[in-house]
């Protein structure tokens, strides 16, 4: 008598297959990229309040583990980008410069990320879109942001290079239309923003309060056109601009996001 049982496992486990398939497949994920990005400040300059124009060389961001929350007001549940890299983000966005991969397709209602010195990780840090030198700098110097640029008010150019060694948690709430729906199979781009023109704002805490450069040209104790950090804590300024870093984290359509202190279970 023929012997059946082979022949219906043979049968059977394709169809199994097929089942865990679709319960498990594609049609549960999409596809969710994270970009980071300067603001219109950081990439174009801006104007201050007191007549002075700013523009940016270099705005370097050492970043943590960028992602997503998923009811962030009940239950949260995260999906990060685990890892630390280092991203220059004066010059725009290259195309291809975004982390991706698939996660469930759902609603997702926060976002959040870290500015932080590279040695608080157990990952290495690797570039985003930075030169290798300048991640070797951010490991090696311990800071978290590196700024360079100038501003120019008449006929006088004023110069700054400063790092900041800040440790920073942003946490974005995405309400009505900033939530990110993702379908299954479908694709979704987050763009985590910086705002550069944050460091210049005249109060802590307020978004709108107006921008200013006056106070720091008035720090070039030297008069050789370059404020240093050394300078801005001689007139008493670095404990502000080292406060506003807090405010520099954003996304791009959902505005600043807050800094927050996260408990020990996330």
């Amino acid at each position: 008598m023929p012997k059946l049982a082979p022949r219906s496992l043979a049968l059977t486990l394709p169809m199994l297959l097929a089942v865990a398939a679709s319960a498990i497949g594609c049609s549960d994920l999409g596809t969710h990229k994270i970009q980071i990005d300067g603001n219109t400040a950081v990439t174009e300059g801006f104007a201050t309040a007191d007549g002075w124009t700013v523009n940016f060389q270099s705005f370097v961001v050492v970043v943590h583990d960028p992602g997503l929350i998923e009811r962030s007001d009940n239950e949260p549940t995260w999906v990060r980008q685990n890892g630390v890299t280092v991203w220059d983000v004066v010059s725009g966005l290259p195309e291809g410069d975004e982390f991706s991969r698939q996660i469930r397709a759902t609603r997702y209602d926060g976002a959040d990320f870290r500015i932080a010195p590279a040695d608080i990780s157990e990952y290495e840090a690797v570039a985003g879109n930075a030169p290798g030198e300048i991640v070797d700098a951010a490991v090696e110097e311990g800071w978290s942001i590196h700024v360079v640029g100038s501003a120019d008010a008449a006929m006088t150019t004023v110069h700054f290079d400063w790092t900041f060694d800040t440790n920073t948690f942003y946490r974005c709430k995405l309400d009505g239309d900033d939530a990110v729906e993702l379908m299954a199979d479908g694709v979704e781009t987050s763009t985590l923003e910086i705002l550069g023109d944050a460091l210049f704002r005249t109060a802590l805490g307020d978004p709108d309060a107006g921008l200013a450069f006056q106070p720091i040209a008035d720090a070039d104790a030297n008069d050789d056109n370059m404020v240093t950090v050394d300078e801005l804590e001689a007139a008493g300024l670095l404990d502000t601009l080292t406060s506003l870093t807090a405010e520099l984290g954003g996304v791009r359509g959902a505005g600043p996001c807050p800094e927050y202190e996260a408990p020990d279970s996330e």
